[in-house]
């Protein structure tokens, strides 16, 4: 049986990162956008949060520094925030729920109280329901961690969300096929089933250093769609 071709890390963040573009496109411009496009941008944006999920924990697993891990997390997320809540609300951006996410692994690793832990997890989730991607997200992070050693244990952690988020999706299309609801249903099904087929592939490797980057990426391009929508298109 062929084997699909390792990637590194660094492909991984690419494909997390083209997917989110196209996620947000077909979000601010969807009203504007041909149905196929939109199905198809919704589509390919369903790679982004199950990578950076995967990335958060392996990132947390080779860190030299937790605390300077959560300082880049947190003050991109700070950074963020405003061209985020311009273009979709007063939600919390993508970076807050990863930074979520990894301050439930440090304490589930170095809190020996059991009960405060307890209590940490659940503020952690109660917060998240503010944030982008809601509960799910940190939940996803935690499937990811505990069954990264398990075979195909990033299918099992698929499940959830596919799950909690598919069947709904496909109920819409089944009651209205409309473009949106197809790719919502695309999002849930082809973006997650090729994010898994991506990091079942990964090598373990970090690729080409461009950490900063992809940092920074995420506010410009929040601010560049937003300053689109503004000034050119509305």
């Amino acid at each position: 049986m062929n084997r699909l071709p390792s990637v590194s890390a660094f492909t991984l963040k690419v494909t997390a990162i083209v997917g989110m573009t196209c996620n947000h496109v077909a979000n601010v411009f969807g009203d504007t956008l041909p149905g196929g496009a939109m199905v198809a941008l919704y589509a390919l944006g369903g790679l982004t949060f199950p990578i950076m999920a995967y990335l958060l924990c392996e990132g947390y697993r080779h860190t030299s520094s937790v605390r300077r891990y959560a300082d880049r997390l947190g003050i991109f997320a700070v950074i963020s925030q405003v061209p985020y809540s311009l273009l979709f609300g007063a939600t919390g951006n993508v970076l807050i729920t990863l930074l979520i996410g990894l301050g439930m692994l440090w304490s589930l690793d170095h809190m020996r109280n059991r009960m405060l832990c307890a209590l940490v997890m659940l503020a952690g989730l109660l917060v998240s329901g503010l944030c982008d991607w809601g509960v799910i997200g940190p939940v996803m992070i935690l499937l990811f961690w505990h069954l990264h050693d398990r075979p195909r244990g990033v299918a099992l952690a698929m499940l959830v969300p596919l799950l909690a988020f598919g069947l709904p999706a496909l109920s819409w299309v089944l009651s209205e096929a409309t473009p949106l609801s197809l790719g919502v249903l695309g999002y849930y099904t082809i973006g997650f089933g090729l994010a898994a087929l991506l990091m079942l592939s990964y090598n373990g490797r970090r690729g080409r250093p461009l950490k900063w980057f992809f940092y920074v990426y995420y506010p410009a391009h929040l601010m560049v769609l937003w300053a689109f929508a503004t000034f050119l298109v509305r």
